[in-house]
């Protein structure tokens, strides 16, 4: 699972309502672990991002939570290319998926290629991605 990945499926736990530090720390351990990071360094991470608000609640108790706006969680460009690949039902050429992708989502083929060789369930073959 990549940072961004990472980030997503925190925000996703955000969408729920407030949660803990410990919370967030047990819920994505194995991932905090691999990437070499303290409780410390995610309470750094967090607090740093723009995204996200610490409260403290009256109990004393300190959670984090999305910003108000901020609950729109968006795919990751893996889950975007995955999505146009089914719907094809056929593999397809970077440059075509380049012109499929959501309106605004602004993308290179490298970025693509990076995002497809970092997924699982997409394979390249030459020009073309596929699904695996």
């Amino acid at each position: 699972m990549s940072t961004l990945d990472l980030f997503a499926a925190v925000r996703r736990s955000m969408k729920t309502g407030p949660i803990t530090l410990d919370q967030l720390w047990a819920d994505h351990s194995t991932q905090w672990h691999h990437l070499g990071w303290s409780r410390a360094q995610l309470s750094l991470f967090l607090a740093s991002t723009p995204s996200l608000q610490r409260c403290e609640l009256p109990s004393g108790e300190v959670v984090w939570s999305l910003k108000a706006g901020q609950d729109q969680v968006t795919p990751s460009l893996a889950d975007e290319m995955v999505a146009l690949l089914q719907k094809a039902g056929r593999p397809m050429p970077f440059a075509q998926l380049i012109t499929k992708l959501p309106a605004g989502l602004v993308v290179t083929e490298t970025s693509l290629r990076s995002a497809a060789q970092r997924d699982a369930r997409l394979e390249l073959k030459g020009p073309l991605l596929k699904l695996a």
